[in-house]
Formats: structure tokens, C-alpha cells, sequence
């Protein structure tokens, strides 16, 4: 295989004038300004309840940034009452000895209280804002650890928050499906497949220079989408996610792609296969459907992780193994698109994609 003529594919196959490259970039795009005009995404500001023994620094440190809200308390016990009353979205107590181990520059353990209607997103920015005042006010550099209680009862679902599952699938296989399709059914309308297999130029090669503009193209705006939006906690698992689903995506683009004889074909299959790949985003909103009906359909595998991770903060230790399942998936579907590919190459060049 060669690197070069990989790259010369990808960049032909960026043609402005394929309306679904277009929508791949402007579909996320115009998804952010909804979140904007609709739900005021970007005007909420985390709430933070403090108390502190002493001297206030950290409390006045606080209280001059911009990213959060401060809401003092007089007490201990006040912090969690309004964490637990969901009038503020963090709750911290720096007592005197957690002081003094700070200003020592030893390790210290403080719990943070959280609401159960506190957005991942929020208690990302307050866990920034407190470990940066803190560090601000110690003479050494202290080592402190956050511990998170959660106080309340889980969120109840808002329309954003029902929203989001449907909202990662759509971009997910917009470019991963859609874009990737439309390059081989533009390729099969052209008629060019057979002129470019004449050449050195090789089927696999095509197929994965597509395939790689597609996870490209995917995975960035997908990425770009969520921090315009709900933010990108947890970057590492959400960057995994995003990948493993651009990559199940493009699969399908790839299979879907050498199944149309046309385009009128390709939007056909692209409609129904649409419906049936955001069946999983109902469950997730409504848990009390049964779920293993969701888990049956991969894309469950994509918007439940991502909608764990934005609504309730969780991480490995609860999605480590839907993580797996969609690395899983991404395997499984190798298989039918390298027998649909190996077929293919078995057939006349002058046959390819004309059926």
C-alpha cells in the first residue's frame, strides 16, 4: 500500500461541491447555535458554596474569577444544605486543619459535595476553579485531592439532556456514514472505479483513504460539537468513544457506499438504517424502558457513554465494558466489509460498482 497515493485520494475526494461535506461541517455547527438560542448552554456558570476557616484567601480568590459563581456560607453544615437544595452545584468545606495542611504543602483529602442536578460540565469547571485557588494562596505547592460526594437525588432529564443522545449519534454518522457513503457512490456514478484500478492505485487503498477522511472528519467535529456545547469532560474516554464510533461509522459508510447503485439508492438505505440506528437514544432517556433492548444495537455504545459521562460524571469504572462492546462492534464489522471488498476485487475491472 502506498502512503502517497492514500493522500492523494483524501484530498481529492474533499470535493466542496459534495453537499455532504457541507452538512458534516455545518451540521454541527448549527447544532451549537441551537444549544445556544434554546437552552443557554453558554451563559451557566457553576455555583460554588464554601466555607472557610481563617483568613477567606481561597474564598477571595474565588470570588475574582469569572468562570464561577461564589456562594458563601457560614457554616459547614450550610454548604451541604445548599448543595442538597440545588442552590448551588458544588459544595466545599476548608476547615482548619485541611488549611494548615495546604499552607504546609501536604497532602490533603477535601470532600467536594455535589448536586445531583450539577451538569458534568459545571463540575468540571468548579474542580478547575478550586484547585487553582488554592494552589494560588499556598506558599508551597499543595497536594490536594478532591473527593466527590454526591448529595440528592439524580438529575431529572432535561429537554437538552434528552436531546444529547440523538444529538451524538446524528454527527457521529453524518460524517462516519454519510460522507464516507457518498464518496464511493459519487466514485460508482463517475464511473471512475474501474479507471482507477487500472492504475497502480489499488481497491483497499481507496477504501481506506476514504475511510480515513471520514474518522477525520467525524471525530473533529464531533469533538468540536461537544465543546460548544456541554464541554468535553473526561477527555481521554470521551476522545475514545468519538473514535471507536467515527470508526463504526465509517464501516458502515464503506458497506452502505458499495451497496447503492446511485445516490437516490444511497439516501434510501441512509433512511431507514437512520431510524434504526437512533432506537437506542429513546431508551437512554426513558430508563425506565427496558434496556436490553437498547444494548442489542450498537450506537447505544456511543450515545450512553458520552450521555453517562456529560450528565452524571461517570467514568471507567462504570463504562470500562460499553467501551469494550463498541471497540467490539468496530471489529465485528471488519468482517463483512472485507468480504464485500475481497469479492469485489475478485470481479472484473470493467464490472466494478455498476450493478
Amino acid at each position: 500500500m502506498s502512503v502517497r497515493r492514500v493522500l492523494a485520494i483524501m484530498k481529492k475526494s474533499l470535493n466542496p461541491r459534495n453537499p455532504y461535506i457541507i452538512f458534516t461541517i455545518l451540521g454541527p455547527l448549527l447544532f451549537a447555535a441551537i444549544f445556544q438560542l434554546v437552552f443557554g448552554i453558554w451563559q451557566t456558570r457553576p455555583k460554588i458554596a464554601v466555607y472557610e476557616a481563617g483568613d477567606g484567601a481561597i474564598t477571595r480568590e474565588l470570588e475574582a474569577m469569572e468562570a464561577v459563581d461564589l456562594v458563601a456560607a457560614g457554616s459547614a453544615d450550610e454548604v451541604t444544605a445548599l448543595v442538597e437544595d440545588k442552590k448551588a452545584d458544588v459544595g466545599v468545606v476548608f476547615g482548619e486543619e485541611t488549611k494548615k495542611r495546604l499552607e504546609a504543602g501536604e497532602r490533603a483529602q477535601v470532600d467536594m459535595y455535589i448536586s445531583g442536578e450539577s451538569l458534568a460540565k459545571n463540575r468540571a469547571i468548579a474542580l478547575a476553579a478550586l484547585t487553582g485557588a488554592v494552589r494560588s494562596v499556598s506558599p508551597e505547592v499543595p497536594r490536594v485531592y478532591f473527593e466527590q460526594v454526591r448529595l440528592g437525588e439524580e438529575k431529572a432529564l432535561s429537554l437538552m439532556d434528552m436531546f444529547l443522545p440523538f444529538m451524538v449519534i446524528y454527527v457521529i454518522l453524518l460524517g462516519g456514514l454519510m460522507l464516507t457513503s457518498s464518496f464511493v457512490v459519487n466514485e460508482k456514478e463517475k464511473r471512475t472505479f474501474a479507471a482507477l484500478l487500472v492504475t497502480p492505485v489499488t481497491l483497499p487503498e481507496v477504501l481506506i483513504a476514504f475511510g480515513l477522511v471520514g474518522v477525520i472528519v467525524s471525530l473533529v467535529m464531533g469533538i468540536i460539537l461537544m465543546l460548544l456545547t456541554v464541554g468535553f469532560a473526561q477527555p481521554l474516554l470521551m476522545f475514545a468513544i468519538f473514535a471507536l464510533g467515527s470508526l463504526l461509522g465509517v464501516e458502515w459508510g464503506l458497506l452502505l457506499g458499495m451497496m447503492s447503485r446511485d445516490q437516490t439508492t444511497l439516501v434510501a438505505y441512509m433512511k431507514a438504517f437512520g431510524v434504526f440506528l437512533l432506537v437506542p437514544a429513546l431508551f437512554i432517556v426513558f430508563p425506565d424502558w427496558p434496556q436490553w433492548i437498547a444494548r442489542i444495537f450498537p450506537t447505544y455504545y456511543i450515545a450512553n457513554p458520552v450521555f453517562r459521562i456529560v450528565i452524571y460524571g461517570e467514568g471507567w469504572s462504570e463504562l470500562g465494558w460499553q467501551i469494550l462492546a463498541l471497540a467490539g462492534f468496530a471489529v465485528l464489522f471488519l468482517v463483512p466489509l472485507l468480504a464485500v471488498m475481497l469479492r469485489t476485487r475478485s470481479s472484473a475491472a470493467n464490472r466494478l460498482f455498476t450493478t
